[in-house]
């Protein structure tokens, strides 16, 4: 399993499906237009937790903690569009199911890479 293969979920260049954004921003219209913002805002909060669930998980070879912080972020980065990241995160939920813990910490590292890439851009598109 190579981590490095998410890649093709990236769109050009980018972490952030900008489509999604784009859903996310005509979701919110002219009556909520902070809402784009607000769900990035909530992502850029959550997400550092959910990757520190992941990572002491694994220090501590609890793989309850390691499934649970990946199925959360998993799908609150679908939701925003780190696409790439949430991959990773479900390959994580795989593994810490199946009892495959030998698959984790490459996995781990990626997606942390990965959440740091997307958070960067949804900096961006929030400012």
């Amino acid at each position: 399993m190579n981590p490095e293969s998410t890649n093709d979920l990236r769109v050009g260049d980018r972490a952030i499906d900008m489509q999604i954004i784009q859903g996310l921003r005509e979701l919110g219209g002219e009556d909520e237009p902070e809402l784009l913002a607000e769900l990035i805002g909530i992502f850029l909060e959550d997400a550092p937790q959910r990757m520190k669930d992941i990572t002491e998980g694994l220090e501590h070879g609890d793989l309850a903690r390691i499934e649970r912080g990946a199925h959360t972020l998993k799908s609150s980065s679908a939701n925003i569009g780190a696409l790439g990241l949430s991959d990773l995160c479900r390959r994580i939920v795989e593994c810490a199911r199946t009892s495959r813990p030998q698959e984790l910490p490459d996995l781990c590292v990626a997606s942390a890479r990965a959440l740091a890439t997307a958070s960067t851009e949804l900096r961006e598109i929030e400012a």
